[in-house]
């Protein structure tokens, strides 16, 4: 490990000083702003270049940074829409995304490629075909791919496709004297005898100033988490912080700074913030501690940043944030200094069915003030007191490390776990009951999962899982339905949500089986609602038309004139297709017939003669 670190150095060093005359992509030599930087928290993943603004306008020219070739060109109607890969002469790379459309040569090279394959989506490495010089318009701005508006998402790479930030580059076009912002801040209990003042569980303080004046209580071993963001000048987007720092009583706990991501981590963010804070506040906090499996690259911290508290001794702790300019803001503040006043802390109310899971621990809480109450198992049960209270409730802790509980019971009220049994990472398991089966690699898990799951039937069968933390990798899962359902037209829906949404699934004697990196609520149901069609544009000279399914969504589409086949690009997000010529004296003229399926095999064709 020590020489792989020596390796990671070396090769940075190198990668920095051979990049430094690069051109920015778009406007360049004038000021620029961005709508996104490299390591942004996106929901499920970090952010992996920056996004410079256009301002709502397309057709921006976009300029090659460097001399090199064209290493990839790609062309879909989600992600990076169409995008160019250029490799450099220095072997490091860049990435043009979100593009409208390519230079002329290149467009051209793709849409004979499309008609020759019938095939809109295409992912092409022309080896050494296009070469391209420094300041060479290779493109132009655009909105394709899933893209929230108009920009130009631009990347930069080394050999082995690492990404780097690419204002590292010291581009003058991107200017930023505006410090980050830290705004809450959240403590969380790590096992059963850590408290946060007094209680149990995740707990929460807005940041007013760059001090905290009042007291926090923290005991035992304690994770600290930050909302934080960044704003460059010149326009109020947040985004993403570069480094951060923790510090107890002066000392350096935690430095953790993003100089570069990998593709292959890049999920990895569901554990770098606090999921729970994510569920329920919609904020994305990020870890002043890291998880036993989620050893990110830029965590090389001799600690994990898990914070031991005695509650008989003070500490004061320190939380610096950066910016890629070197901007900084501080937060101070003090723990269990019994001068202070206490923090208002806010708690977070994980509560389903009066208990939850923090980790390792099952919590209970009843209105009524029990001194003890029944814990039942497999074998035996337990009586176990009441661990804190407040004004409302009494709170009892469970440990989950040894036995799994089955149900409480207090006074006479039951409650049930659904419990079906722990599964450790980096071990190969495979969990079967009689309504599912699902085969865990050693890569799946972050950490150990407790499943949770209970069957519901009434119109519909739904196998409900309590456990939403995303996974490293994916896992397979095989639903066990008690129903006959039509092979071809049923699928598995994420019940999760306003509507159900679409997840797939292959049948194999009567069991639907699909792959996930999450575990959620799920049903089958069948789809025999044919896709919609709405004209929008046609004539000789363009074709402009709406697909839509509103269930089990748009499988493929495919148009043609006169039985030749003609080229639609899909603008997913808009559900739109738009014919594209493979010249310019082409004209629509004839029997049009439009055929749209989707994932459940239903077909609607539109004919008209043109």
């Amino acid at each position: 490990m020590k020489n792989l670190l020596i390796l990671i150095l070396i090769n940075s060093i190198n990668f920095s000083l051979k990049s430094q005359n690069y051109l920015f992509p778009i406007n360049n030599n004038s000021q620029n702003y961005l709508s996104g930087n490299l390591g942004e928290l996106r929901g499920d993943h970090f952010h992996m270049g920056i996004d410079i603004k256009t301002f709502g306008k397309i057709n921006l020219p976009v300029i090659a940074s460097e001399n090199g070739f064209i290493e990839r060109l790609r062309v879909s109607g989600t992600g990076y829409g169409k995008a160019i890969y250029i490799k450099h002469e220095d072997g490091n790379k860049t990435v043009y995304a979100h593009l409208n459309k390519f230079n002329d040569k290149f467009e051209k090279y793709i849409t004979d490629y499309q008609y020759r394959n019938k095939k809109f989506i295409v992912n092409l490495f022309p080896g050494n075909k296009f070469k391209v010089k420094k300041g060479d318009t290779i493109g132009y701005s655009g909105n394709s791919g899933t893209s929230g508006a108009p920009h130009l998402h631009y990347e930069y790479r080394d050999s082995n496709d690492l990404v780097y930030n690419p204002l590292s580059l010291n581009f003058k076009e991107i200017k930023d004297k505006r410090s980050p912002t830290i705004e809450l801040i959240s403590f969380k209990s790590m096992d059963l005898e850590s408290r946060v003042n007094d209680q149990f569980g995740i707990f929460t303080h807005k940041i007013e100033t760059k001090s905290i004046n009042e007291n926090i209580n923290l005991e035992g071993n304690i994770g600290i988490s930050i909302y934080a963001f960044d704003r460059l000048d010149g326009y109020l987007n947040k985004v993403g912080i570069n480094q951060v720092k923790l510090y107890v009583n002066d000392s350096l706990i935690i430095n953790n700074k993003i100089n570069y991501l990998s593709y292959n981590e890049t999920n990895y963010v569901s554990r770098y913030i606090d999921f729970h804070l994510y569920k329920k506040l919609r904020r994305q906090f990020i870890k002043l501690y890291q998880d036993d499996g989620n050893k990110l690259n830029f965590h090389r911290n001799k600690s994990d940043g898990i914070i031991n508290f005695s509650k008989d001794k003070t500490f004061d702790i320190r939380i610096e944030v950066f910016d890629l300019f070197g901007n900084k803001k501080t937060l101070f503040f003090t723990v269990n200094n019994k001068s202070k006043e206490n923090m208002v802390i806010s708690e977070l109310d994980l509560f389903e069915d009066d208990h939850y899971i923090l980790d390792n621990t099952l919590v209970l809480r009843s209105h009524d003030k029990f001194d003890t109450i029944n814990i039942l198992y497999k074998d035996f049960n337990k009586k176990i007191i009441n661990d804190f209270s407040n004004q409302k409730y009494n709170y009892y802790l469970v440990s989950l490390k040894e036995k799994l509980p089955l149900r409480a019971k207090i006074n006479d009220k039951e409650i049930n776990f659904n419990l079906i049994r722990s599964v450790s990472h980096n071990t190969i398991s495979k969990v079967s009951n009689k309504d599912f089966n699902i085969t865990f690699n050693k890569e799946s898990l972050f950490d150990t999962l407790y499943l949770s799951f209970f069957k519901k039937n009434d119109s519909l069968e739904y196998f409900n899982f309590k456990n939403e933390m995303t996974f490293k990798k994916g896992i397979l899962v095989e639903l066990i339905p008690k129903k006959t359902y039509s092979k071809l037209k049923s699928h598995v829906y994420n019940t999760n949500g306003k509507k159900p949404r679409y997840i797939g699934g292959e049948w194999k004697d009567n069991k639907i089986k699909f792959y996930s990196k999450n575990l959620s609520n799920y049903t089958i149901l069948e789809d025999n609602e044919p896709p919609k069609i709405n004209i929008l544009t046609i004539n000789q000279n363009e074709i402009k038309i709406k697909i839509k399914d509103f269930q089990s969504g748009i499988s493929n589409y495919e148009g043609k004139i006169n039985d030749q086949w003609i080229l639609f690009e899909y603008d997913k997000k808009n559900d739109i297709i738009i014919s594209k010529k493979l010249n310019s004296n082409q004209s629509f003229k004839g029997r049009f017939v439009l055929t749209v399926e989707d994932n459940a095999s239903n077909k609607t064709i539109y004919k008209i003669n043109i």
